[in-house]
Order: structure tokens, then sequence, then C-alpha cells
């Protein structure tokens, strides 16, 4: 289904900084982009296996874990599959209707959470791991299976992203920007399967314990204005995968 976002989700994302895109897919694709996941994660680890026995270097992608999380990044720069899933016209309608004609899938990474896990992600901006200009970049939190309090959705906190980029702090699982002491834990954002959370990078978000008895299984991916630069050095991010141009899905436009 192509999405529609009506002025009210784009006055609640300005003000809240989140909303939730209901039903954008089916189950079935959930399933599917699941499934290639999977597949992707076992056939990612052989081989690393394999060249770490004979000693060569990893391609770029990676998956790596923080206590019950595991995270698998750059699956569309390694997966036609998935790489099709990012650019599909969902995608296009989404991130030209909130950030502009030009569209580049800056990040894209899985998120899964072992069940009866004892460790949140901290709350953190997704600017915080990298900041870039121009910001804020557009995040899309894609439900592959239903996520909710039990096993560890997100939550995100009202208005935080009105306060630019802050502080960030390193933890054994990731950066903090936000004590999950403090008394404002924000607010749950449930999400069911083929449902979206969208929420700027300046976001204040984290995820819940998985208490369930079943994985928690999540795709994020990020899209930003085309020519996207690092604020460090100001140089351009090379390789990112074109999204749109001129409002129109990037592959039909270079066919064109």
């Amino acid at each position: 289904m192509i999405p529609t976002i009506t002025q009210e989700q784009k006055d609640t994302l300005n003000e809240q900084g989140f909303f939730v895109l209901e039903n954008v897919f089916s189950t079935e694709d959930m399933e599917r982009l699941g499934s290639v996941i999977q597949d992707f994660q076992r056939r990612h680890q052989e081989q690393l296996e394999l060249d770490k026995a004979a000693n060569l270097a990893a391609d770029g992608s990676n998956i790596s874990r923080a206590n019950e999380i595991t995270f698998t990044s750059h699956l569309a720069e390694h997966s036609d599959a998935i790489r099709e899933f990012c650019t599909r016209p969902e995608f296009v309608a989404i991130t030209t209707d909130l950030l502009g004609p030009d569209i580049d899938l800056y990040w894209n990474q899985s998120v899964f959470k072992a069940p009866e896990g004892e460790k949140e992600f901290p709350w953190h901006q997704d600017d915080g791991y990298t900041a870039v200009d121009p910001s804020p970049y557009l995040t899309l939190w894609i439900a592959l299976n239903d996520a909710t309090a039990e096993n560890g959705c997100i939550s995100a906190m009202p208005g935080s992203h009105k306060n630019g980029l802050v502080e960030h702090t390193p933890s054994p699982i990731g950066l903090v920007c936000h004590s999950s002491d403090d008394p404002d834990q924000g607010v749950l954002v449930p999400v069911k399967a083929g449902s979206i959370a969208v929420f700027w990078s300046l976001t204040f978000h984290k995820s819940g314990v998985n208490r369930s008895k079943g994985m928690r299984k999540a795709f994020i991916a990020q899209y930003a204005h085309a020519g996207l630069r690092k604020v460090e050095d100001g140089e351009l991010i090379p390789d990112l995968i074109a999204v749109a141009r001129n409002g129109q899905p990037a592959l039909l436009v270079a066919a064109a």
C-alpha cells in the first residue's frame, strides 16, 4: 500500500518528533524480509568464519551483539532483495513527502531482540552516533513482528528533537543521552507488524526489555537528503543508495 501522510501526522512529527504509520506492509512482506535477513546473517557468519581462517578482510557488512540484541548493518548494500525493499515505492512516497525530492538511503540495519532478556537499549539520538548535515534525517523503524511493551518496543520522548543534538556518554551497550533513572521515561510506541514508527534522527528514543518468549524483530531504514555530509570534516558520505530524484524513484530517473 502506498501510504498517504496526513497533515495531522506531519504536525505530530514536527511537534512530538514521531508518529506511527499503520499497516504499510503485509504480514507476508514482513515474514519474507525477516527470512531474508536471517538467511543473510547465517551466510555472513559462515563467510566470516571462512575469511577468518583464510585471513581475509571483511566485506563491510557487520553483525554485532549487545547483550541480548543482535544488530546486522549494511544489509541493503550486500543483499539485492533488501536493497529492493529499501527502494520500494512506499519509501519513496514517505521520504519525499517528509524530506524533499532527492533522497538517499543513509543507513539500514536489523535489530533482533532475544526473548526473556534483562537489558533495555538506552536513550539516544541517532545523530548522536554520527553528526551529519543536513539534520535531522528520517528514521523508519519497521516492525517485522508485533513490537509490544512486553517484547521491547521503542519509547520516544515527545518534543525532544527540538533540543538539537545533545551530549551522549558511552555505556557498555551504546551511547546514552538521557538516564533510565530519570522520572520522565517518555511514552511507549507499540508498532504492529508491517507498521512503521516514523521519527526524526534527533528524537530521543530507547527500546525496552524483551520479557516475552519470542524474538522481537525490527528493520531500521534511515533516509536523508541527497548530498549528506559528516559534520566532523564536511566530507560527503560516500556510496549511499539513491532512492528518489526529483520526487521520483531513482531507478526510473536513471533509466529515463
